[in-house]
């Protein structure tokens, strides 16, 4: 900046995504294989920026992304894992399903480490496992600011 040039008063700066109070919100499905786990934490990434979390809590959706790719192939139907990213000021919410009966339940559990115990549950904010369309569940993991 010159010195002529005024600097820009925080109040007329513009608001990261989400943090105006706009949602963004996208579907993906990916194939499961090696490239799942990869493509899914940079979409985490991308909506975890957007909804202004703190680096901590990128890191734990990071890791919970990691963790649920790992597993999610497992208890998914047709070789593809279907995700919901929603982010909005402070918060990020990721759905996979629809999963197979009892599928939500499995995928945390497989989740679990002897000296750890639940780390989805124990990382993110909120954790629930809902009945979906046509016999299916979704899991929905929440993180906030």
């Amino acid at each position: 900046m010159t010195s002529d040039e005024a600097p820009v008063p925080a109040g007329d700066r513009t608001p990261p995504n989400g943090a105006d109070g706009r949602v963004d919100r996208t579907r993906v499905s990916l194939a499961s294989g090696p490239m799942m786990g990869p493509v899914l934490s940079r979409l985490v990434g991308i909506y975890a920026a957007r909804a202004d979390l703190p680096v901590d809590r990128l890191g734990d959706a990071l890791l919970v992304a990691d963790t649920l790719a790992d597993r999610a192939p497992a208890v998914s139907d047709r070789g593809r894992v279907q995700l919901s990213l929603q982010s909005e000021a402070g918060r990020l919410e990721l759905r996979i399903g629809p999963l197979r009966p009892g599928g939500g339940q499995r995928l945390l559990d497989g989740a679990r480490l002897p000296e750890t115990g639940a780390v989805v549950e124990q990382l993110a904010d909120e954790v629930r496992v809902r009945s979906g369309a046509a016999g299916g569940e979704v899991l929905i993991v929440r993180f906030g600011a």
